[in-house]
Parts: structure tokens; sequence; C-alpha cells
């Protein structure tokens, strides 16, 4: 039985979507599984109302679910042990791990639920409120920070606004040039600075570790959980924060990241948008940075957001209570 939570699906959908619908069905699931045929069923029954050949509708049903198999294998491959879905050997279930509360999987789980925010053709109880508030204010940002550090194999700081202390920018590069970011801080900042600005359209800043400076690379990311993320490159952004609070930067390397939690299934579009953004960190690359930044700041990185992988949980859980309800 299809849930409140979920809209039925339709042929429209492509098969990233169609993964996805599995996904959410059985995260918003008292059981956590949801049967493949399900699926096929209403799929089937589509088809053949649109196409009078019943033969032409089971040569289609059998191409879907190899499709369907090849998507999840693609993710898994990705995301090995952060992804929180297993098929079985018949693909007749996709089941959530018993576990998925566990941080490791929050990471993708946060991230499948956040692309289908607005406008999905999938999540009709999608979070509102006070809950899509905390997401994008404060439980995306957690991820970025987390899969910036993961990405640069050293410290991140969370520069984005607003902040959960009460730090301002040149406070929190401070921090950064104590732990070998490998620049030192303006203050007053540069004339150009706009008046009372937060953030400088940074929302995270890494680099890679090292004993003494410089860093090999100073890594510069942008958190974007909206449909509007391809327009927002950081780069630029990057090129006047520089500007306007950083001196003396040691490091000759610059990386730049846009984080997303969307799965995009467009080749052509997928390398023209790493083009032009530098690199996308999506939902099939941030769960394992994520680990692995948590991991990093286990063993004593300085990793800004760490402390906060429990609220990531705990948003998770309110929002699948909320969804149910």
């Amino acid at each position: 039985m299809i849930i409140k939570a979920i809209d039925p699906p339709t042929l429209q959908l492509d098969v990233g979507q169609f993964v996805d619908w599995l996904e959410l069905s059985a995260l918003l699931n008292d059981y956590g599984i949801v049967r493949i045929d399900s699926l096929i069923g209403s799929l089937k029954q589509l088809s053949e109302e649109q196409e009078e050949d019943i033969a032409e509708a089971d040569k289609f049903v059998e191409k879907f679910i190899e499709d369907i198999e090849n998507e999840i294998e693609i993710r898994e491959n990705h995301l090995s042990d952060t992804y929180p879905f297993k098929l079985d050997e018949n693909a007749e279930e996709l089941a959530l791990a018993d576990n998925w509360q566990d941080a490791i999987f929050s990471f993708y789980l946060v991230c499948l639920v956040a692309s289908h925010v607005t406008g999905s053709p999938i999540l009709n109880a999608p979070p509102s409120g006070k809950i899509l508030k905390r997401l994008r204010n404060h439980i995306f940002q957690v991820l970025s920070t987390l899969a910036m550090a993961g990405f640069s194999h050293g410290p991140a700081i969370s520069v984005g606004w607003p902040r959960r202390t009460d730090e301002v920018i040149i406070d929190i590069l401070r921090r950064a040039a104590a732990n070998g970011a490998g620049f030192s801080v303006r203050n007053a900042p540069g004339p150009y600075t706009p008046p009372n600005e937060k953030d400088g359209g940074i929302d995270v800043l890494a680099w890679t570790s090292g004993v003494t400076p410089p860093p090999t690379n100073l890594l510069w990311g942008q958190s974007a959980s909206g449909n509007n993320w391809p327009e927002k490159p950081v780069a630029e952004h990057a090129r006047i924060f520089e500007v306007n609070y950083l001196q003396d930067v040691m490091a000759g390397n610059r990386g730049y990241a846009t984080i997303i939690p969307f799965r995009i299934l467009d080749e052509r579009f997928w390398n023209a948008q790493n083009l032009y953004h530098r690199s996308l960190i999506d939902r099939l690359r941030l769960p394992p940075y994520a680990r692995s930044g948590m991991q990093q700041a286990a063993s004593g990185v300085m990793i800004d957001e760490a402390d906060q992988v429990d609220a990531v949980v705990q948003w998770l859980r309110e929002y699948r209570e909320a969804a149910l309800a």
C-alpha cells in the first residue's frame, strides 16, 4: 500500500526518481521495506493503458527492472557502507537498514529528503515550517562542512550564515590561520567589503593537512540545498572574499566545490556543471566525504560542526515522524 506521504508513481519519472520513490517509500514506512512489484504493478497498468500491444508493455517492465537494479548498484558502488538500503537477491524488495538512525546513514537520508523539498513529483509531505528552516539553516551546513573536510582530508571551518555561535568572520578566519590554513587575516576587512556582510557568499573553507603551512590546497565550498544550485558557483565569491578578508595567502593551489543533495543523471549536464562549478559534491559523494570528515574530527582534526552530527540524526527522526503523522 502506498503511504500518504508518497505520491503514486507515473511514467514521467526517470530511473533516478523511481529509485528515490522506492527509497522514500521504505524510509516512510513502519516496516522499512518496499516491494518492487508494488511499483511495477502501478507502472504496468499505466503502460498497458497507453500501449495496446501487451507484449510491448511487458518489455517495458523488463527494461524498467533492469534499469532500477543498475541505478541501485551505482548508488551502492559510490556510497559503500554509507548507503542505507539493500536490494534483495531476487530484486523483489528494497529494505531500509535496521540501524538507519546511525550517523553514517543520516548523511544520505537527509540528502534524499532535501532533494525533494520543492517541486517533487514524489514526496507530498516534504519538510516545512521549522523543520525546513533547520534543514536549510543548520543541518545541510553541518553536512557540507563535514563533506568539505573529507574532500580536503584536513580541517574545515563553517563560515555560512546563520551561525550557532556569535563569532564574526574575522574570528573564524583567525581560528583557521592558527590551524595551518596558510594565510593571515585582514583586520579590519578591506575597504570594498560590504557593510554588515555576514558570510561573503562562502559557506565552508577547508584545507589540506600538514605539519606546517602552507597547505597544498585551499578549498572553498558553497552549500546549495535548493533547486537553484546551478546559479551558485563559489569561485567568484571566493575571489572577492579573499581580497576582502585575507592577506599573505601562501597556498598556490585553490579548489572549489558546490555541495548539493541531488542525484544528477544527465551526464552532459553533470559534466558541464562540474566544469562551471569546478567540482560538485552531490548525493553520491557527500555521504562518504562526510563520514571521512567525522572520522577525522574524532582523531582531533579541527572540523567545525562535527559536534552537531547528533542534531542531523535528530532532525531526520523529527521529519519522519512529521511525515507519518
